[in-house]
């Protein structure tokens, strides 16, 4: 017997999961939809939004997109208290940003009304009427006090806090003098008896990840809170009116509302209303095994925005938490995603988050995206605004498309775009004379006087160059072909072998040991800044 408590549902027990025996649930033939499918990403605005929560989102937009459905975005703010000003903003964007697109929701409209469930307050309380109207709940006028006492009491003897149904034996001359006198009040549902067979559909149900479930309380399960005293409407209460009203066909959300969806499909039955399948995605753990949570490194979703990593290999990394898609294949764009997702795929076993992975996808996702000339030209104006963020860099004559070549130039050997100036600062300023260059073994095997000779010769061919290109400050429109045999004329005109010039040629203009293929690098470099540069390492050389 599996135990696990929440505190929605404390006195609830999964009795089983019927699985295979490889660990994997029991998957249906008909697990797949046959038809166009309806599901919501229904976030709550209590704060930004977190990696777990864009891997809901995705694997709904992904199972909207790959069955020809429709993909909602409903705000549920019905918890006034928490609200986080802006949170609804920013978690549109952050769906923008990662390129999934809700076909229905706010600002964007749709057949309800409102999708922000703090607009929707009639309809639910439209709804709880109708419960009271059919037996299925009713009033409870129990005070903060007498409720906090019950909780006291079951603790003391080791029981799980449940109303006691007090109120639900009024008579309803009681309830109406109640009710004339304006005492507070809320809505409870008539929760049905786990043991009752008639409930069997509500206490049991197969779990699209998680397999056959079945759940049992000692007295069934806790009447719950339907409409609060206020007026506003409970979680449950609202997310399941909503899901009907919507026509939700699949529920894919996380394993903490596992918990939970017996009372929501008792409330599906109360109502007369058919139920969603339902996919609970299992947590995502950090590497030490515990809970990744919003207040971790790895949880806001802002983060990984400002730390510079690309939509594409984020969403890639997401849908690999949870979602084996068979075979080899790794690295995938969206559209791939869209093709490749099956319900069958999802995996009941917790995915633990690892950046090493992340890097490795977003280095894969920037070099392909450089190549792209829709992409290339945005991550190029990103990086140009980190660029920009350097103090000691002066780039008031840096431009994107100079920065985009400069990507090109060293993108496979970057993580982030954010590296690059760490990574190739000599693409952007000249290599600081106050601190030592790194040469090269081969540099330092290289006679002083052929390193002289290696220089002035450069100085002369870079001058006959440029009286050759008079009034080009850029030699990028020639190409790096320009360049290919420039080693092989230094070395004829000082008189030294040819393996000798590429190491001083390059230590002169990077002051590094290694970087980009030499002929790529000067195509890249104006001819008056490698004047410059080769003319302070002769200087240097002198001294």
């Amino acid at each position: 017997m599996l135990a696990r408590t929440q505190s929605c549902c404390r006195n609830v027990r999964i009795l089983s999961r019927q699985c295979s025996t490889s660990g994997s649930p029991r998957r249906s033939l008909s697990m797949e939809p046959t038809e166009p499918v309806r599901v919501r990403f229904a976030p709550s605005p209590t704060g930004m939004l977190h990696l777990g929560g864009l891997r809901t989102a995705l694997f709904n937009y992904l199972l909207a997109r790959k069955y020809g459905g429709s993909f909602i975005l409903r705000i549920e703010d019905t918890d006034q208290k928490r609200l986080v000003p802006g949170a609804t903003e920013s978690i549109v964007r952050t769906l923008e940003w990662a390129g999934l697109q809700f076909d229905e929701g706010p600002g964007k409209g749709g057949p309800s009304a409102s999708y922000l469930q703090s607009q929707r307050g009639d309809l639910y309380r439209t709804h709880a009427n109708k419960l009271l109207e059919k037996g299925a709940a009713y009033r409870c006028f129990c005070d903060s006090k007498r409720l906090e006492s019950l909780r006291a009491e079951a603790t003391l003897h080791g029981r799980a806090p449940m109303y006691d149904r007090r109120c639900a034996h009024l008579s309803q001359q009681q309830i109406d003098n109640k009710l004339r006198a304006g005492e507070p009040h809320t809505i409870r549902l008539f929760a049905p008896n786990a043991a009752d067979p008639a409930a069997s559909d509500v206490s049991g149900f197969d779990d699209i990840v998680h397999g056959e479930m079945r759940f049992r309380g000692p007295a069934g399960f806790d009447d719950a809170v339907l409409l609060k005293s206020d007026g506003l409407p409970t979680y449950h209460l609202a997310n399941v009116v909503d899901d009907h009203l919507m026509g939700i066909t699949h529920v894919l959300r996380g394993e903490e509302w596992l918990m939970s969806t017996p009372k929501h499909r008792a409330l599906f039955k109360a109502f007369g209303w058919p139920m969603p399948r339902y996919a609970h995605l299992p947590l995502l753990m950090n590497p030490d095994g515990s809970k990744l949570s919003k207040r971790n490194r790895d949880g806001p979703m802002q983060s990984y925005i400002d730390e510079g990593y690309l939509p594409s290999a984020l969403v890639n990394y997401v849908a690999l938490l949870g979602w084996h898609p068979g075979g080899q294949q790794e690295v995938y764009s969206l559209k791939e995603l869209e093709d490749a997702f099956s319900l069958s795929g999802l995996s009941r076993s917790k995915s633990v988050v690892s950046r090493e992975r992340l890097d490795w996808l977003n280095r894969q996702h920037l070099r392909t995206e450089l190549n792209d000339p829709a992409r290339a030209p945005a991550i190029a104006a990103q990086a140009l605004v980190e660029l920009r963020q350097t103090p000691e860099l002066d780039t008031k004559d840096i431009t994107r498309e100079a920065v985009e070549q400069a990507l090109r130039l060293c993108g496979d050997r970057l993580t982030l775009t954010r590296d690059l100036y760490g990574a190739v600062p000599y693409l952007f300023s000249d290599p600081d004379p106050e601190v030592p260059a790194v040469p090269a073994a081969a540099v330092n095997k290289v006679p002083r006087d052929s390193k002289a000779s290696i220089l002035v010769a450069t100085l002369e061919l870079l001058a006959a160059e440029a009286g050759a290109l008079a009034g080009s400050s850029h030699t990028s429109s020639a190409g790096p072909e320009r360049w290919m045999d420039f080693s092989k004329n230094v070395a004829v005109a000082a008189k030294v072998p040819a393996k000798q010039v590429m190491p001083v040629l390059r230590h002169a203009l990077t002051g590094q040991p290694s970087g980009p293929k030499l002929p790529d690098l000067m195509d890249y470099l104006s001819l008056a800044t490698m004047q410059r540069r080769v003319q302070t390492a002769l200087d240097s050389l002198k001294q």
